[in-house]
């Protein structure tokens, strides 16, 4: 059986880590164990999903019970490229879109099948985009965002 960290059963579950972490005091993660890298949580079932067991109290959880069926979707935003050009230091301009998850990124990979979609009518998905990537949901993305500073070179012979 597979065990995943916090920090993944929190991706997987879309809530916080701290969440995951009063969860698991409260013996409420089911098959938790320690370890001396820390928390391993068990993946149960077809859906590979850390089980969490219902409180006695107050309203129901909002975690996720099953997977995403979305797709992750990958776009590049064109009006923070424009102002990019006018800016010394330089933000992110890749999005990548993993159900109500928005991550802005300077480089993404991963491992799998995409597809490449251009809808130049788009007026309603993925912020009026035109061009995108759809990544199964099931793929592992790697994003490594990062800051980037442009010193433009003053020119001193006169």
């Amino acid at each position: 059986m597979k065990a995943v960290t916090i920090t993944e059963a929190s991706h997987l579950l879309e809530i916080s880590r701290q969440r995951i972490l009063q969860l698991i005091y409260s013996q409420r993660v089911k098959g938790a164990y320690k370890t001396q890298q820390g928390w391993k949580i068990p993946l149960y079932g077809k859906t590979k999903m850390p089980k969490i067991i219902r409180g006695k109290r107050g309203r129901k959880g909002t975690w996720l019970v099953r997977r995403s069926t979305k797709p992750t979707v990958i776009h590049v935003n064109k009006g923070l490229i424009g102002s990019n050009n006018k800016r010394e230091v330089k933000k992110p301009v890749i999005i990548v879109r993993k159900g109500s998850k928005t991550t802005y990124c300077s480089e993404v990979s991963f491992d799998g099948q995409c597809k490449i979609i251009y809808r130049p009518d788009n007026e309603t998905l993925h912020g009026k985009a035109q061009v995108w990537i759809e990544v199964d949901s099931e793929t592992e993305i790697l994003m490594k965002s990062e800051t980037i500073i442009v010193k433009k070179q003053v020119n001193k012979n006169k």
